[in-house]
């Protein structure tokens, strides 16, 4: 079993999470569209529920008032936030209504094809990474066994919704999280370190001006100035010379929310696989 501790006391947990961030943003570019339904922790938490309650149940549909219970009890929205989620989601293409002529008046809902398919990266992504830590199989054994997927993401979305660092992330981490794309933000600057030495008590980015992390993402320039300012306030990075046109460093406490935050997720997402590849036959 791979440990939130055992991750983030690994020789190379730094190298390691800036390629799965990196691997992150890849997935991005390819789908915006769909990439951009989980642009915030609360977006984020709706919809790995909602395919987690798809892939769980029998005939993989989802009821609306059945999903809307599970939000308020998990806690992460109001009834009115889901419904209005689900239906962009829906607007979006991400799920489609799937209705026969039993269920009409119920309009279940699926999952799209594309979606299942980004589903499986973000799985696959997390799984090599694991195995990044420990040499492990874990990205071979899923790819190799058919119809894992419907089982280990259910599994994982448990478990992320039982931890309190994964569902209300606090510190600087949290100015981001909760914006527009705020993951990617902080994935941009983690993928951008080439060196991790310390300089000055910081960590030098590759990134030299607000318009290269704004580029391609969902947020605007003023908003993601504001929240870099209130992350400057903190202490938690800043800029070598002149704000926002200079390059950006990190502080090693920043850094180390990213992290304590990527192997919260990660050793839930082994747990989860060791779980489920257990009743895989050998």
């Amino acid at each position: 079993m791979m440990s939130a501790e055992t991750i983030t006391g690994h020789t190379d947990v730094l190298p390691i999470l800036r390629q799965q961030a990196a691997s992150f943003l890849t997935v991005e570019r390819s789908s915006p569209r769909v990439a951009g339904i989980f642009g915030t922790q609360q977006r984020y938490l709706l919809a790995q529920l909602a395919a987690a309650m798809m892939f769980r149940s029998r005939d993989g549909k989802l009821h609306l008032s059945r999903f809307l219970e599970a939000v308020l009890a998990c806690r992460i929205a109001s009834r009115n936030t889901a419904h209005d989620f689900i239906r962009e989601m829906e607007k979006y293409g991400v799920i489609r209504q799937s209705a026969t002529l039993e269920d009409k008046r119920s309009r279940p809902l699926k999952l799209a094809e594309e979606t299942i398919g980004l589903l499986g990266v973000w799985v696959s992504i997390h799984l090599k990474t694991l195995d990044a830590f420990d040499n492990g199989r874990r990205l071979t054994i899923f790819a190799e066994t058919p119809g894992m997927l419907a089982k280990l993401h259910p599994a994982i979305v448990d478990r992320i919704l039982q931890s309190e660092r994964s569902t209300n992330p606090d510190g600087t981490f949290s100015l981001f999280t909760w914006m527009n794309d705020g993951g990617l933000v902080m994935d941009k600057m983690i993928a951008t370190i080439n060196d991790f030495s310390p300089k000055d008590d910081h960590i030098i980015t590759g990134i030299n001006s607000l318009d290269e992390i704004a580029a391609a993402l969902r947020v605007t320039k003023t908003h993601l100035s504001r929240k870099m300012a209130a992350a400057e306030r903190e202490g938690s990075l800043g800029w070598i010379g002149k704000r926002g046109s200079s390059a950006l460093w990190l502080s090693h406490g920043f850094i180390a929310e990213y992290v304590a935050y990527q192997a919260d997720k990660l050793s839930r997402v082994a747990e989860a696989f060791a779980e489920v590849a257990s009743a895989v036959p050998a």
